[in-house]
């Protein structure tokens, strides 16, 4: 196999066993365990990726994914009750609905507030947490930075119900590729809103012609298409995955899932995975003698605290 190629070495055995052992304690702990848990899927997944000879890691903890979360509860806790003061006061004005309105906008401001905070702390924990031959990756973008992109991105899509989507997809990416990092060389991204809006058009129509069928080669399409316009030292990825692969290997994994009621659920994982990640590979090896180490000693999981937190609480409401 190349050398450039990123290789995948994990057992259906292997997640299953490691999938029964998260389950159980979840339950057993009625689910405290789940930051365990995640992490060491995590863990688990990187340990078996490979490339140019070496293993990636996975240095987080569940403790700080649990710590994290409970910060996030507490943000989340006196926010709610800022909110709940304020409607309390205006309940005092005589005009129909005006503080159940004033609540429902400052509920959804706070929420689209919290978006840039949960992307660049999110990322910075994970990237933080993520190392490849004793360098760690890392993100250096900025709350303020990502807020921008995505108030515009998110008003100009609602706007044009969604057909700006493509454009706003590809200036975040570029931002936050720009942005992250191996040591201290940072991974680069281009693309055109008008190419991924014809890819997404094609896609979509495609899929509903076929009655879904061809889902598979749009999958392939924009795995390809966003993986051969990501460099890294001026090397670009490339990834050689085709529509007929990815079907074959939905069937079958659709198959091993079901004859085993359920129980080769692991294994299918496992093959689907494998498929995706063997298909990227680098133009050229890298030059480690050129990258240095750039710690961030301040990301921590209380991003990802808070959401994990809105995810529960839109299971919640939903």
């Amino acid at each position: 196999m190349n050398n450039t190629r990123l290789q995948y070495h994990a057992t259906g055995g292997q997640l299953f066993i490691l999938l029964l052992k998260n389950m159980f304690l979840t339950v057993v702990t009625l689910g405290i365990y789940s930051f365990w848990a995640r992490t060491n899927v995590q863990k688990f997944m990187a340990e078996n990726l490979e490339w140019a000879g070496e293993r990636f890691s996975f240095h987080g903890t569940g403790k700080e994914r649990f710590i994290g979360f409970l910060k996030a509860l507490g943000i989340f806790i006196v926010l709610y009750l800022g909110i709940y003061i304020i409607q309390t006061i205006l309940a005092y004005i005589p005009i129909p609905y005006f503080a159940m309105i004033v609540g429902y906008v400052l509920t959804l401001g706070v929420f689209l507030a919290l978006v840039p905070i949960i992307v660049v702390g999110g990322r910075r924990y994970l990237t933080s947490r993520t190392g490849y031959r004793n360098l760690r990756f890392g993100f250096d973008g900025k709350i303020l930075e990502v807020a921008k992109i995505y108030g515009k991105g998110i008003l100009l899509t609602i706007i044009t119900l969604g057909i700006y989507y493509p454009w706003f997809f590809a200036e975040k990416e570029a931002y936050v590729q720009s942005k992250t990092r191996y040591g201290n060389t940072n991974f680069g991204f281009s693309a055109e809103g008008k190419e991924i809006f014809f890819l997404y058009l094609k896609g979509v129509l495609l899929s509903i012609v076929t009655l879904g069928i061809y889902y598979s080669w749009f999958l392939a399409d924009v795995q390809n298409y966003i993986w051969n316009r990501t460099s890294f030292q001026g090397k670009k990825f490339r990834s050689d995955i085709t529509g007929g692969k990815i079907f074959i290997n939905f069937i079958i994994a659709y198959l091993i899932i079901l004859f085993t009621l359920g129980i080769g659920f692991a294994w299918a994982v496992v093959r689907l995975t494998k498929l995706f990640i063997e298909s990227v590979s680098l133009e050229a090896e890298v030059d480690f003698s050129t990258i240095s180490a750039k710690a961030d000693t301040t990301a921590n999981a209380t991003a990802e605290g808070l959401e994990a937190l809105a995810e529960a609480l839109e299971g919640f409401l939903s």
